[in-house]
């Protein structure tokens, strides 16, 4: 009897097809996520969104970070920055040496400068949309980490432009709750965006179950928006929602942000 065990080796026919699939699967559009930063910001924001980050460029390849809020999440990463996305639009760079690589799979831009002066020069919000396009060429993961008050320029981002989705950082304060609130009411009234992933910082379980409970009444009742809770970095899937502020909570996201 003839041993028939050895592996069947693809014919030149089905690996040049495997071949064309995976250079179309290459060139697909980077999936963009929108987070919104509050007016209100306490915590260390940086280290809890470059910690993010680094697992989404694990999980799902190369991943570019778009930092417009002023975060320092570069320097959360330890890289230390010569030029942003103003240097590049200014001719003093080229867009790729704007990015600074953090290494396994994952770059950040930072675009805190040209994201404010696109707020009183419109051709000056093109031209920052069109760049940021250009460099998530490429890229699986695009991060767009935006401050609330520079909400309205997501129209002029293509990639963006008919989100209905958005993550917002939750940070352990007093007052985290009313800025949580505005900048949902903002996001919903100018972008109509309906669903928010809210990143609790700096708090307990029960602390985050009963404020989200809480604003998620409110932001149902006055804006028609949902609200879930970001899966936690460090915990399994489940874990949360098994715990004592399990009952408090909807059933959890997966997704790293």
């Amino acid at each position: 009897m003839s041993d028939t065990s050895h592996p069947v080796l693809p014919s030149a026919a089905e690996g040049d097809q495997a071949s064309g699939l995976r250079r179309i699967f290459d060139r697909l559009p980077a999936h963009w996520t929108l987070v919104l930063q509050p007016p209100l910001r306490t915590g260390n924001t940086a280290e809890a969104l470059a910690a993010r980050a680094r697992l989404l460029a694990l999980r799902r390849g190369a991943t570019l970070v778009v930092d417009a809020s002023r975060t320092q999440i570069a320097a959360a990463l330890g890289l230390r920055l010569r030029y942003d996305l103003e240097h590049a639009l200014a001719g003093d760079c080229n867009i790729g040496e704007a990015c600074a690589g953090a290494g396994g799979s994952l770059w950040v831009l930072p675009a805190a400068r040209a994201l404010d002066m696109a707020v009183s020069d419109p051709q000056h919000g093109e031209r920052v949309g069109e760049a940021m396009q250009s460099v998530a060429v490429g890229m699986k993961e695009v991060v767009l980490v935006l401050p609330a008050a520079r909400i309205p320029w997501v129209r002029r981002c293509a990639p963006l432009r008919g989100a209905r989705e958005a993550v917002i950082p939750v940070y352990g304060s007093a007052d985290a709750g009313t800025a949580v609130l505005t900048t949902i009411r903002q996001a919903v009234s100018d972008l109509e965006i309906g669903t928010f992933h809210l990143l609790f910082l700096g708090m307990g379980e029960a602390t985050a179950g009963r404020l989200l409970a809480a604003m998620a009444a409110i932001a149902r009742r006055h804006f028609g928006a949902t609200l879930l809770a970001a899966k936690p970095l460090a915990e399994p899937p489940g874990e949360l929602a098994d715990g004592p502020a399990g009952q408090d909570l909807p059933r959890l996201v997966e997704r790293v942000f």
